[in-house]
């Protein structure tokens, strides 16, 4: 009877420990939940779309936390993110973040959260299929390291890539190319196809899906392509307060996704309001349950990480040299939720 009272006793002082880390009375007597500040890139990157359900459905502090989102352009989160300004990046494109890793940064991705979608965009009727861009003028932004993806996947659909004329912009630039008719065709993701489907006059295009599915699992790659995961500097990691966290914060992302698939027409118009991106745009994208998003530990996803560092972007030139097996190992976390 007595040790069954000390096991309790001493389970109680563990129980009431935890509590205390996890949230923790102000000067004002108020309990205060810890924060995880993160960074995402601003609208209309679909990195912003969960922090914002998470917020607004107060899925953080149903978890225990309180999420701080800061959302910057594209480059200026990168920078930060690349000097460790900003440990904490809801916004890591592998193929991207892959050049700060080879260049000493600590940087590991503990999950993935959008798998890579590619599309053909055109209003041209003689482009039925992606071998029928070869000869075309088409608009892509070469800039970044999805780019590499982009042509070997245009590549295994029977695209050769010397026969196009290939007008690389930003994304804003190649939409306004496409609706002044400047391009046969441009190749997009998912975010930004819709954005022109949705604009005015945007019901003269046509999406073409590139397929990926039989050329990437031909790899014996269980997963999709990896397009934007959660990483963090490892010295941030490394503290237990913030693993426990990064735990909290994935368990919010997956409930966030789940009322995102329950009622698509909701969460597109949360996020419209709060984010300014159309909300027909999103609507379109969530219509059909949005299977972009698949959240999932990255060390399910090392195979197809380890594809694109070590052979697809050096092979295109967005790396100078393959990552090391021991960067690689660094690179993709052995996170546990």
């Amino acid at each position: 009877m007595r040790l069954r009272l000390l096991i309790a006793a001493y389970g109680y002082l563990i129980l009431a420990a935890c509590q205390r880390q996890s949230a923790s009375p102000g000067a004002d007597g108020a309990v205060h939940l810890p924060e995880l500040k993160v960074t995402v890139f601003a609208a209309p990157s679909q990195s912003i779309w969960l922090p914002t359900l998470i917020k607004t459905l107060k899925l953080d502090e149903k978890q225990g936390f309180s999420l701080v989102v800061t959302a910057k352009p594209g480059q200026v989160a990168y920078t930060d993110f690349a000097s460790g300004a900003d440990p904490v990046c809801y916004c890591a494109a592998p193929a991207a973040v892959a050049r700060f890793v080879e260049q000493g940064a600590q940087i590991t991705l503990l999950w993935n959260v959008f798998d890579l979608d590619y599309y053909i965009v055109t209003n041209n009727a003689a482009i039925q299929r992606p071998s029928d861009l070869n000869g075309k003028t088409i608009g892509a932004d070469t800039s970044t390291g999805v780019w590499a993806t982009a042509v070997w996947l245009l590549k295994q659909n029977g695209v050769h890539i010397d026969q196009l004329d290939v007008q690389s912009a930003t994304t804003p630039s190649l939409i306004a190319a496409m609706g002044s008719g400047r391009l046969d065709a441009a190749v997009f993701g998912p975010i930004d196809s819709a954005s022109l489907m949705a604009a005015p006059g945007g019901d003269q295009f046509r999406l073409i899906k590139i397929n990926q599915e039989s050329d990437w699992r031909r790899y014996g790659l269980e997963h999709g392509i990896p397009s934007i995961e959660f990483g963090t500097w490892r010295t941030w990691l490394e503290k237990p307060e913030n693993l426990q966290l990064a735990r909290k914060f994935y368990r919010a992302n997956l409930e966030a996704a789940a009322f995102l698939r329950k009622d698509p027409a909701q969460a597109a118009k949360i996020i419209g309001a709060a984010t300014g991106i159309s909300e027909d745009a999103l609507r379109h994208l969530f219509a059909d349950g949005a299977p972009m998003i698949d959240i999932r530990p990255s060390s399910e996803y090392a195979p197809a990480i380890k594809l694109l560092t070590q052979q697809l972007m050096p092979e295109a030139h967005q790396l100078d040299r393959p990552l090391t097996d021991a960067e690689l190992t660094a690179y993709v976390s052995d996170f546990q939720p």
